[in-house]
């Protein structure tokens, strides 16, 4: 019989979102254009670390901090609850990161230049599997990932 396997991917992803509005009136002063516009961007305050562990969980797998795309080839996950954590950050623009879980699924984290993100996504399997695991990256994406199953 074919053991089926259900997975749960949950994303924690913290975005933030910010308008501007001014109800200034026209002054005497010809307007300027803005000074960021020609500003490189700014560098995250923040050095990308390793994901945090779950308490009961240890890490099977564990890669960065590094650049772009990586194929990690075949990953065992154990049956039940696994995770999969991604902490990234870009170098000038906000990217997309896609991870691919083979026969599961895939899925996309964005990766701001402003700030690290923090991404934890839960897996739970009906059966434990060797799944190929691939992380599609552009260059300036600088990131960290880690696999963690409960400890035996």
């Amino acid at each position: 019989m074919r053991a089926t396997a259900a997975a749960t991917i949950t994303i924690l992803l913290g975005l933030s979102l910010g308008a501007c509005t001014s109800n200034d009136r026209a002054s005497d002063h010809p307007s300027t254009p803005e000074e960021s516009a020609s500003q490189p961007a700014p560098i995250p305050t923040e050095p990308v670390d390793s994901p945090e562990v779950e308490k009961g969980f240890e890490e099977t797998l564990t890669e960065g901090p590094r650049r772009g795309s990586r194929q990690f080839g075949t990953v065992e996950f154990p049956k039940g609850e696994s995770w999969v954590k991604l902490n990234c950050t870009s170098d000038s623009k906000t990217v997309q990161l896609k991870l691919s879980l083979e026969s599961i699924g895939e899925y996309t984290v964005g990766c701001s230049h402003s700030r690290v993100e923090k991404n934890a996504n839960q897996l739970k399997l009906a059966a434990s599997r060797k799944i190929r695991f691939t992380i599609e990256a552009e260059q300036e994406a600088h990131w960290i990932v880690s696999i963690q199953a409960p400890k035996k």
